[in-house]
């Protein structure tokens, strides 16, 4: 059954122009990629490119997708409890090589979708910390602490994820939901 999902070879070869943008995109900006670029490094036609493709940055979020898929069972979220869901979340992240080349990327919504349903909840708390009502503000504040967080993600997969899941965990919790000191 040519051309099926499952087939075998189809697989064999979506992973090749996946692994070859990865590999592009460790030295240059999603936008810059092109078909050519990609087929050389996959040494693969640019008529398998389009068999699975429309353009690099269709491959790159299919590339997105998959890393969602694989942290979506761990997006349940309790804000009191943040590392529990979190820890599972980082270790999907340290165990895919691609993780650190997509986050990085500035085009990438995988961080969102992490993001997003924490989001009401922790600006729920800013209101109450900082006695403020203006919904545009709230979002400043979210934007500032929640950068943070992405600051240490960042900072932790350039380091190679050397500390555990749980330190970074408890440090995104602590920046997350307990915000700067009173």
């Amino acid at each position: 059954m040519s051309g099926t999902k499952d087939n075998r070879r189809v697989q064999y070869t979506m992973d090749r122009f996946k692994d070859a943008l990865l590999h592009i995109l460790a030295t240059k900006p999603l936008d810059e990629v092109t078909v050519t670029e990609l087929c050389r490094q996959a040494d693969l036609n640019r008529g398998t490119f389009y068999l699975h493709f429309q353009s690099p940055r269709d491959l790159f979020e299919r590339i997105e997708m998959d890393l969602v898929e694989a942290i979506r069972p761990y997006l349940t979220v309790k804000i009191n409890d943040m590392a529990t869901w979190l820890v599972p979340i980082l270790n999907v992240i340290a165990n895919q090589a691609q993780a650190a080349i997509i986050l990085n990327n500035p085009d990438s919504v995988v961080l969102k979708k992490i993001t997003d349903p924490i989001r009401q909840k922790t600006e729920t708390s800013y209101q109450s910390w900082y006695g403020e009502t203006d919904k545009s503000v709230l979002t400043y504040y979210y934007a500032f602490f929640i950068d943070g967080a992405i600051g240490v993600l960042t900072k932790w997969l350039k380091n190679g994820t050397v500390e555990r899941s749980e330190k970074i965990a408890a440090v995104i919790e602590n920046v997350v939901t307990k915000g700067a000191p009173h």
